[in-house]
């Protein structure tokens, strides 16, 4: 007879196995099963607490009393009901054993293990007790086998996590995800608990089956999207470097058999294959231009082979971006991409920090690598930045091969005396170029027969180069660079006389055959071309990032006389054709083929040297003048901005827009003049008043001044200054911020100049145009024209300050990826919270929390006296939060702050604080007029009427001066009343006019400038406000012709507006009105403007009798002429007319001579 099976006894069985392939340690399995009674687990708690009682760190390990009785209890109730046997116990005894003796080394972790503990305790039921009330009920046995399922589920997580080698240097980052775990299986307990009190059925007990399975995999689903979400938001914060498209690169141009020796090379073979750490880390040292680059990716794909591998390639082309923290992080962020325990810990770190200090992205890097264990780290290039942010790195670098037992360190650079003087005796050299001549032979003889095919030489031609080629490798002396810039000389030769001369004399030195190709470039003709080809080595030598190729062939047509702008290409460019192979392009970039030819072209001992300091003011004023021109204007149409982007006008916008202001430091830097150059100044000024922003705002602190160069501005040129310092701290908030192109918000106000603006328009066009998608495509498309101007990745990020708003991505859906990344997931569940914007991780957002949040924590914030790095911003967030009580205990501490800072948190409360906060700070302020009209022009931004009221009637100001702002706002709440405004301002003035006996005429003149004008552009509500204010003011009586025609050149510049003009030409305005022959007619301003509502004004003031022929002459700029036929609205008409603009004027004279004959006869018949 088979024996009889109890289900119950199946079921422990079953989670006894399941606890056993959970731990996957049959070693630890075994230790636990040593543990078989509640004494023994007393035995370790009460030494526990000697030792604590010995050491004075009392843990109070009675608190955990309460759990082990519970458990107890269990054991007494389940032998009732199961056979227990030795397994049951040893697997409810044993692990709470072991557990306490590994996390008593550390006192942070015995404290976190006690009080989990002590909480499971607190849930379980006394088991004895509720049997004896429910043990009638038959599924109870049931539910015991559900407790024991959970006390396993506990010890499991528990035990997986303390069993690894380096818990104690994780268990800050990865406790809190076990600990939440274990919270997701104390839920159960909680369930069971009440199961065991109420009455279970059946149906109850397979539920919580299913639910306690899917319980945990949820978890795990939700804790990987979680983490996967900080993480990529920590990453897009801190863009860390990527090199896989680099390495790939390489490897397309490895000759076979490059580095063979490098693999039977005993020092690095025993680096890359043998266990044990090797004691130092490798040097491949080598001169300029050997290969280095190609050995490193060499020994890259050899250690790839091993296991884990980071790497870096280091360029001088990104020089001014790299640093020993940016460098870092691409370890740190390569390290992680693929580990979910790794990006856990990373995800703890406070991004914030890792983002700035480089001593944490240090010491979190030696974490992940401690944790990660066997990596390899190849650093390529070291040579080619910055000397001190080297050091840095190497210093660290150093530090991470002493204290991370298992990283393999490799570096390879020349050999510079700073790099030399710390790796001498601390890594093993390993020297390339006297080591590499077969490998030079073999990239030489791979390129020629390349070469011969591609050109299909004679069979004698080929004979004869061969043997003029046969010295090369020789003469190389181990730069494969060399023989790449010889060979690079002779591809485009077809005559064998021209490749004998350039073959027979090699050039002595890497520096020799870069003279060369300078002299050629220098007798190049004619002397245009020759300008040209010297201009783009300057410009991508001086550059701060790699220029593209479509970016340079805008830039090298840009006139600096050209304030129009035709700046459309038309053809390509080849720059290795026009400089020789000295260029190369790489992946749409134009780059020096290695930055010894940078250092060559730039160095005084070169004849015919290109001074870099004159190059960088090149460029800075191209791109200056570039966005100066008319199609940066802020006015265009969008039919106009659409005609100019495909035109492809815009290519350099986001390299001038992110890059003119650090062209223009790095030349004050290298010049380092006392005085600026003066077309400089002109230029700058012009570009200050072309590009100014009207609803600029204010807010933020000047950048202090250190070079000389910027201190000449300050003193000589403070309107040049006080430009440059508003931009600069509006490049440095976009940085820092999220600026999202996407959410136009009141942040636009805080740039100074509508560059922005220009942008935003720009990314919402090519948003329209572009299909979206790689592959399918709309009819009539127009992909292909924009990716033609604008490169393969015409997919910008909408936020500023980030490296793929320029870059881009090929794809919609590659951009939109990204850009998500860029969000702050982690929000604050305060709604008055200042810090809204929401965290990059969950720790950072928990903190705050803590540290704001938690009950009595603000008010102590504040009583704990702030130091004053901490005040200043805690001010801007008193304000930004609208904490108008927390402000006024700190109203001494601000009035210690700057007057700047006071101005900036006044201008913030105008925007967006409350009408109680601007009244607490408007005592101790004292504004400038135009800062008074700042500050109201933020509270109408703001919608805030009440408080607009308060500082009107505050700063007294002219409602003229305001009006404009109200009109934009669009409100009628905030236009309410005018007419007793306007009535109030003339009496006011009036008055004043009397005593200083001065006419009443200019009063009108107020309510017709261009500020006003210009908000009855395109909008008829406030064209007929305008037109009922100028009757309030009888303006055609109050005014002389003169000012009559000054309101119309207004109109004119501004709106356009038919209605407008036809009230000051009726009421006695000249029609070609202007103050000299050096200004502009109205007519010939309306043809400024190439849009529909110019083209109907520009017929009506032609039918008013306006001057067709009449021109501008401007002494500035060599008394050139302007003449209205050749502005655009006069060449762009007959798109809104449907006549060009000599049939319109023919047209118009000859309607105009029909009329004045028709006069004269009716006339003539009166009479």
């Amino acid at each position: 007879m088979s024996p009889q099976y109890d289900p119950i006894q199946l079921v422990f069985e079953k989670s006894i196995r399941d606890f056993k392939a959970n731990l996957k340690d049959d070693n630890l399995y075994s230790e636990i099963l040593q543990t078989t009674t509640i004494d023994q687990v007393y035995d370790i708690t009460d030494k526990l607490q000697a030792e604590q009682a010995k050491n004075g760190h009392m843990r109070h390990m009675s608190k955990i009393g309460p759990f082990l009785e519970r458990l107890r209890g269990y054991v007494s109730v389940i032998e009732i009901f199961v056979q227990v046997k030795p397994d049951i116990l040893a697997l409810i005894w044993g692990p709470i054993k072991l557990l306490l003796q590994w996390t008593s080394i550390l006192k942070q972790s015995l404290d976190e293990l006690a009080k989990t503990i002590a909480d499971i305790g607190d849930l379980l039921p006394e088991f004895a007790d509720v049997m004896k009330l429910f043990g009638h009920n038959e599924r109870m046995k049931d539910v015991l086998a559900l407790f024991f399922q959970d006390i396993l589920d506990i010890y499991v997580i528990a035990l997986k996590f303390f069993s690894l080698s380096r818990w104690r240097i994780i268990f800050e980052a990865m406790w809190p995800k076990q600990r939440d775990k274990i919270r997701v299986v104390m839920s159960h307990i909680e369930r069971h608990t009440s199961l065991m009190r109420n009455e279970v059925r059946l149906e109850h007990i397979h539920e919580e089956h299913k639910a306690r399975l899917e319980a945990l995999e949820h978890f795990e689903r939700t804790e990987r999207s979680h983490r996967r979400q900080e993480y990529n938001a920590i990453k897009e914060s801190i863009s860390p470097r990527t090199y896989e498209e680099q390495l790939d690169r390489i490897r397309a141009r490895i000759c076979e058999g490059t580095g063979r020796w490098l693999l039977r090379d005993a020092t690095f073979t025993k680096w890359l294959k043998e266990s044990q750490k090797p004691a130092k880390p490798i040097w491949l040292q080598g001169i300029p231009g050997a290969g280095k680059t190609y050995l490193s990716s060499t020994a890259i794909d050899q250690a790839l082979s091993q296991g884990r591998t980071l790497f870096v390639f280091l360029s001088y082309n990104f020089r001014d971006s790299l640093s020993a923290l940016s460098i870092i992080h691409s370890l740190i962020f390569q390290l992680t991409s693929d580990d979910d325990d790794l990006k856990a810990i990373l995800c703890h770190s406070t991004a914030k920090e890792l983002k700035r200090d480089l001593k944490r992205a240090v010491e979190l890097l030696t974490t992940l690598l401690i944790t990660a264990g066997s990596t390899f780290i190849v650093i390529d290039g070291l040579d080619e930045i910055d000397e001190v942010e080297r050091v840095r790195l190497l210093q660290h670098l150093l530090e991470l091969s002493n204290t991370c037992d298992e990283a393999k360190i490799l570096i390879s650079s020349r050999r510079e005396d700073d790099i030399h003087a710390i790796l001498c005796d601390n890594a093993v050299e390993i020297r390339i170029d006297n080591r590499n001549a077969g490998s030079i032979q073999a990239f030489i003889n791979r390129r020629v027969q390349a070469w011969f095919l591609s050109r299909d030489f004679l069979p004698e031609a080929r004979t004869e180069i061969k043997g003029l080629l046969a010295p090369l490798s020789s003469k190389a002396n181990g730069m494969f660079l060399y023989a790449k810039v010889v060979l690079s000389s002779i591809e485009h030769l077809d005559d064998m006389t021209a490749i004998r001369n350039e073959l027979q004399v090699l050039p002595e030195t890497l520096n020799d055959a870069y003279a060369r190709i300078l002299e050629r470039i220098n007798s190049l003709n004619p002397p245009a071309l020759r300008d040209k080809a010297r201009k783009l080595l300057g410009w991508i030598g001086s550059s701060l990032t790699p220029l593209t190729i479509q970016e340079i062939e805008q830039a090298l047509i840009i006139r600096m006389d050209d304030i129009d702008g035709d700046v459309r290409v038309i053809a390509r460019l080849n720059p290795v054709r026009v400089c020789g192979p000295i260029l190369e392009v790489v992946d749409d970039y134009v780059q020096f083929v290695h930055f010894t030819a940078r250092e060559y072209i730039f160095s005084p001992h070169t004849s015919s040297v290109i001074n870099i300091s004159d190059a960088t003011l090149s460029l800075a004023t191209c791109c200056i003048q570039y966005l100066c021109q008319r199609h940066h204007d802020t006015d265009l149409s969008d039919e106009n901005l659409r005609e100019n982007v495909l035109a492809g006008m815009y290519r350099l916008h986001e390299y001038s827009a992110t890059m003119w202001l650090g062209l223009v430091e790095q030349y004050i830097r290298l010049a380092k003049s006392a005085t600026q150059p003066s077309d400089l100044i002109s230029l700058l000024r012009m570009f200050i008043e072309k590009r100014s922003s009207d609803e600029f705002i204010n807010d933020t602190i000047s950048p202090h001044i250190q070079t000389p160069g910027q201190l000449s501005f300050k003193s000589d040129y403070p309107d040049v200054n006080e430009m440059l310092c508003k931009t600069a701290n509006f490049k440095k908030k976009c940085s820092e911020g999220e600026y999202d192109k996407r959410k136009e918000n009141s942040w636009i106000s805080l740039d100074p100049l509508t560059i922005t603006r220009t942008s935003i328009r720009l990314y919402d066009e090519f948003d329209q145009l572009l299909c979206g998608s790689g592959e399918h495509h709309k009819e009539d498309c127009h992909c292909a024209t924009i990716q033609r101007h604008f490169g393969p990745r015409p997919f910008k990020c909408s936020f500023l300050g980030c490296s793929f708003s320029r870059h881009g991505f090929p794809t919609a859906s590659d951009r939109n990826s990204h850009q998500r990344h860029h969000e702050r997931p982690w929000k604050c569940s305060r709604s008055d919270c200042p810090y809204s914007q929401g965290f990059l991780s969950r720790k950072m957002r928990d903190q705050h929390w803590e540290q704001c949040h938690q009950e009595g924590r603000e008010t102590d914030w504040l009583l704990q006296n702030p130091d004053e790095d901490e005040i200043q911003p805690l001010l801007f967030d008193l304000v930004r939060a609208d904490k108008v009580e927390l402000l006024k205990g700190l109203l001494h501490r601000l009035a210690k702050c700057d007057s700047e800072v006071k101005r900036a948190l006044f201008f913030l409360a105008a925007g967006s604080g409350s009408t109680a906060m601007v009244d607490l700070l408007l005592p101790d302020f004292r504004l400038r007029v135009s800062e008074r009209r700042e500050a109201l022009k933020a509270a109408i931004q703001g919608n805030n009427i009440e408080k607009f009221w308060l500082l009107f009637r505050a700063f007294r100001l002219a409602y003229s001066e305001i009006l404009p702002e109200l009109l934009k706002s669009r409100s009628e709440e905030f236009c309410l009343n005018w007419e007793i405004h306007v009535d109030a301002e003339y009496e006011t003035w009036k008055k004043y006019s009397a005593l200083e006996r001065r006419s009443v005429i200019p009063f009108a003149d107020r309510y017709a400038r261009s500020s006003l004008l210009k908000t009855a552009k395109g909008d008829p509500d406030n064209e007929k406000f305008i037109l009922l204010l100028w009757d309030r003011l009888n303006l055609a009586k109050n005014s002389t012709p003169g000012y009559l025609g000054s309101a119309l050149v207004n109109v004119a510049a501004t709106c356009c507006s038919v209605k407008l003009a036809k009230y000051l030409i009726d009421a006695g305005a000249p029609v070609n009105h202007r103050r000299s022959s050096q200004y502009l007619t109205p007519l010939h301003h309306a043809v400024t403007h190439n849009t529909p509502e110019a083209a109907d004004f520009v017929k009506y003031l032609l039918g008013m009798g306006a001057d067709p022929a009449s021109f501008a002459t401007s002494p500035r700029r060599g008394r050139r002429i302007r003449r209205i036929r050749d502005e655009s609205g006069a060449k762009g008409i007959s798109k809104w007319l449907g006549v060009s603009w000599d049939d319109l004027v023919e047209s118009t004279e000859t309607e105009k001579t029909a009329e004045q004959r028709s006069e004269g006869e009716i006339a003539e018949q009166a009479s």
